[in-house]
């Protein structure tokens, strides 16, 4: 098992290096909130993000 996590690594680091890598946190869920949506989709969206922790 750890060789298949072991290449996986090789291969995430070859196609994406370590120091490039965006890394994803709270702040970059920041939506506006005076958007208006005609869809009810698209607002379903907004607001589950919205109440995700």
């Amino acid at each position: 098992m750890d060789t298949k996590i072991d290449q996986q690594v090789a291969i995430d680091e070859a196609l994406v290096p370590h120091v490039r890598r965006l890394r994803i946190g709270r702040r970059n869920f920041r939506l506006l909130s005076d958007i208006t949506s005609k869809e009810s989709t698209l607002q379903l969206v907004y607001d589950v993000l919205r109440l995700t922790p």
